[in-house]
């Protein structure tokens, strides 16, 4: 009886991070976060990696119009990274990145930050 009992805890704590889903480990810039300098892109950890195709990421300013590349990728060496690309010219004010990210296990993430330029 003592065998199966270790078996099954040995089991399922293998299983555990079959059944995690993804979540946002950090972000740059972080959320609040003012800048000086407008920076060139928005860069986003999650815990695992995302499926860019079926994933969302938009950069909008104070009016709500959406101001980055649209170029959402994943990093070459970091699959849980993902990249986009803001435009060369910010204006001071408040940006508002929002994404919908959806990880290999095709559980949705969705969540939002946002940041001030003021040089």
């Amino acid at each position: 009886m003592k065998r199966l009992l270790v078996a099954v805890v040995s089991l399922l704590l293998l299983m555990s991070p079959a059944f995690g889903h993804s979540s946002v480990v950090r972000s740059e810039p972080k959320n609040g976060e003012t800048l000086k300098v407008a920076p060139r892109e928005i860069r986003i950890w999650f815990s695992e990696p995302i499926k860019v195709g079926l994933s969302t990421f938009a950069v909008c300013n104070a009016a709500g119009k959406q101001i980055d590349q649209r170029d959402l990728r994943a990093d070459e060496t970091e699959p849980a990274l993902l990249r986009l690309t803001l435009p060369v010219v910010l204006t001071p004010g408040v940006y508002k990145a929002k994404w919908t990210a959806v990880a290999e296990d095709l559980h949705v993430t969705k969540g939002e930050f946002s940041f001030r330029i003021a040089p």
